[in-house]
């Protein structure tokens, strides 16, 4: 079944990469992303605000045309116009015009109280389907990591955490080798896939297993060295990470070194052909290419100083 995705304006190349790597290959139209898709995992999804089950795609004025021919749902339906790309026709006035050509042909009408939502995406072109996802964003900001019982500055968004790991992984089991507070892991529990994640500070390590529980989550961290991870060789299906930011540590001592060291372990423990999901604050790409076939490279500022970098890297 085809399916068009309405982007995240906020983080479009990173909305678009999340229904990539979930989905596998797609097309893109401003922010309007079509691909093939399997609508048990729309639930996952975290930077699409919606889906459609795409009834076709055509030119704005052949729409007129496309709503006489298109076949009815039988329960009251309304239409619902969104503009993607900036244009002087009124969003209001095209889903009259069109659900007055539905209604001369029998169809059940009710803008009030709809069982279907006929919806139109105004790109380039004119996506045409059935509303059948609507993302819920609100348990992003109840997991907002000033709300969790445990808190520290600086980390990713719930939001994004959710994409990245999405961008990681399918199924299996995930790895957080650095998982601080434990925003990669939560996302991941709370789409039933496994993870366990490894810290090197116990208080650090401690407060991300208050973090799991605080949301009906397995505690599964463990403290220990991103450098030497006591795990098997190949046993992890995917990696999401977000590498420190400070020049130094006390337990990882100078960031090259880390890096380093670390990144060798990182492919160590990959299952080959998975994915990894490094988050950092630096230029490393040479450092992760000597490991990884680097997929995509996404840039998101933070704030005036910090730009982050993510790294889609696979183990060939």
């Amino acid at each position: 079944m085809k399916y068009a995705f309405l982007l995240s304006g906020d983080l479009p190349e990173i909305a678009f990469g999340e229904i990539r790597y979930l989905f596998g290959p797609a097309e893109l139209d401003i922010r309007v992303a079509v691909a093939e898709a399997i609508d048990s995992l729309f639930p996952r999804l975290a930077l699409s605000h919606e889906v459609i089950e795409l009834i076709t795609v055509c030119e704005w004025h052949e729409l007129e045309e496309v709503f006489a021919n298109m076949s009815l749902p039988p329960q009251p339906l309304c239409v619902r116009v969104k503009k993607v790309k900036p244009v002087s026709i009124k969003s209001h006035e095209l889903e009259r015009k069109l659900g007055a050509v539905l209604w001369r042909r029998g169809a059940k009408i009710s803008v009030s109280s709809p069982r279907s939502i006929v919806k139109v995406y105004l790109a380039e072109k004119a996506y045409v389907g059935l509303l059948c996802h609507v993302t819920d964003t609100k348990q992003f900001e109840e997991r907002h990591p000033n709300r969790r019982p445990y808190f520290r500055p600086g980390v990713i968004l719930p939001r994004l955490s959710r994409a990245l790991v999405n961008i990681a992984i399918g199924s299996g089991l995930l790895l957080d080798p650095m998982c601080g507070t434990g925003g990669f892991l939560m996302e991941a529990g709370l789409m039933n896939l496994d993870y366990i994640g490894v810290e090197a500070f116990e208080e650090i390590a401690r407060g991300c297993a208050l973090n799991l529980r605080h949301y009906g989550l397995h505690a599964s961290v463990l403290c220990g060295d991103a450098r030497k991870l006591p795990l098997k060789d190949e046993s992890v299906d995917g990696i999401t990470t977000d590498f420190p930011y400070l020049q130094s540590s006390k337990s990882y001592g100078t960031l090259e070194d880390l890096y380093r060291n670390s990144l060798p372990e990182f492919s160590r423990v990959l299952k080959k052909g998975c994915r990894a999901v490094l988050v950092s604050n630096l230029d490393v790409e040479d450092m992760i290419s000597e490991h990884f076939k680097i997929l995509d490279i996404f840039r998101y500022r933070v704030h005036g100083s910090l730009t982050r970098r993510i790294y889609v890297c696979k183990k060939c």
